[in-house]
């Protein structure tokens, strides 16, 4: 069912005609077109918790993952994030066996730092057409702890308003984590549960590497004042995406 759901999404992105005016959407995993205006700042918190098996709770972690965005220009938009992470013991290589059975005390795990550009303006082609290029390092107690090793990723965003209020995204990327490349794709939609395009809005992200891994993140977006979102999410993924289920909660703040 989820990937006729998946089908369904990218037919729609590829074949509808209609182009509408272009409004802001976020996602919660999934990089968006939209980028910060020029000298606006974006300051966030995200907290995910994973399942990565379910009969093997030494693999659950957390991460707190502050974040502060800046737009260089209205088309171009850093950011700046790292990782407050507690692993179970499961993660942790082997020869560390002292932080058995619960794993370590919390721990800043990696920092890292993207570029997101707009290559297209609003209505200027059918899609509206955006990158990003992220670097992530990792450090010194997760590069002991947990074998953590650089990684970089390029990300093709396209993304399209259909209907009144709805947005369809697409993601596709690729990139390396030491000497592991990786390929996948994300794919997008929110709509608004309501009459009022800038009330509450539902969506469903959907990711996958081309392989095995496939994995879903229903997710809810609650704007409580003109610049700051809550956002919800409860992910579901099969043994070969190594996460079982996620729960997420966010807050951003523009400015």
């Amino acid at each position: 069912m989820l990937r006729g759901i998946v089908l369904a999404m990218a037919a729609w992105l590829l074949l509808s005609g209609a182009v509408l005016a272009h409004h802001s959407r976020e996602y919660i995993e999934l990089e968006s077109y939209t980028t910060a205006k020029q000298g606006q700042k974006v300051i966030y918190t995200h907290y995910d918790y994973f399942v990565m098996d379910s009969d093997n709770p030494k693999q659950d972690h957390y991460e707190l993952t502050p974040g502060f965005s800046y737009g260089i220009t209205d088309r171009l938009m850093l950011d700046c994030h790292t990782h407050f992470a507690k692993f179970g013991p499961a993660h942790i290589v082997p020869g560390e066996d002292a932080y058995d059975p619960i794993g370590p005390s919390p721990f800043l795990e990696a920092v890292a730092l993207t570029g997101h550009y707009r290559i297209s303006e609003p209505e200027q082609f059918p899609f509206d057409i955006a990158g990003s290029l992220l670097y992530e390092y990792p450090l010194p107690t997760s590069k002991r702890l947990l074998d953590g090793a650089s990684a970089f990723e390029l990300t093709l965003i396209i993304s399209k308003e259909v209907g009144k209020d709805t947005n369809i995204c697409c993601n596709l990327n690729t990139g390396q984590e030491g000497d592991e490349w990786m390929n996948g794709y994300g794919l997008g939609i929110k709509t608004p549960i309501g009459s009022d395009s800038k009330g509450a809005e539902v969506g469903l992200e959907i990711f996958g590497d081309f392989k095995n891994a496939f994995r879903a993140l229903p997710g809810a977006y609650l704007p409580l004042q003109d610049n700051t979102t809550l956002k919800l999410g409860l992910g579901l993924g099969n043994k070969a995406s190594q996460e079982e289920l996620r729960f997420h909660i966010s807050l951003m703040m523009r400015y």
